[in-house]
């Protein structure tokens, strides 16, 4: 008489097995969860953008003109004039003090055209030339934030 023999344990097959589908689970989680993450970071830029753009038209109500780049990049002048604008608004959520275009002694500053990781504000006169607040008054502006996965967030001057 033959003996049957019980085997207790997996073959490499099923075992083969288990482990792709967990490395593709575990690869759509990764996926799914850095997408999900962009998509944070594309509504912190566009909530900055948009309360910046709310100083900026507050601020115009007051003064018939808009502030100059350098204006919004000081910090103290920031905070005579623009008091409901915190620092952290004019710094992208992906920002980094290597990025030349907006970044100043470690700090974030506005970026003077539309950059990656940037917060850009392009300030003009009525015409679209260079404008200073002395000589020319700066009447209309553009904010820009580049979106993850492409594309850009831009709000413009209201008046």
């Amino acid at each position: 008489m033959r003996k049957k023999i019980h085997s207790s344990g997996f073959t490499i097959i099923e075992l083969l097995i288990v482990v792709v589908i967990i490395g593709i689970l575990s690869t759509l989680v990764v996926t799914t969860y850095s997408g999900v993450q962009a998509k944070n970071r594309n509504s912190d830029r566009q909530a900055s953008i948009d309360t910046i753009q709310g100083q900026l038209e507050t601020y115009y109500v007051q003064y018939s003109k808009y502030p100059t780049v350098d204006n919004l990049n000081d910090s103290v002048w920031r905070q005579a004039n623009l008091k409901n604008l915190a620092a952290d608004n004019l710094q992208d959520p992906h920002w980094s003090d290597k990025n030349v275009a907006c970044a100043q002694n470690g700090k974030a500053v506005v970026a003077t055209k539309p950059a990656a990781d940037c917060v850009a504000y392009q300030v003009t006169g009525a015409d679209g030339s260079a404008c200073d607040n002395k000589a020319v008054a700066c009447a209309q502006y553009t904010l820009t934030a580049m979106l993850e996965g492409g594309g850009k967030y831009v709000k413009s001057s209201l008046n």
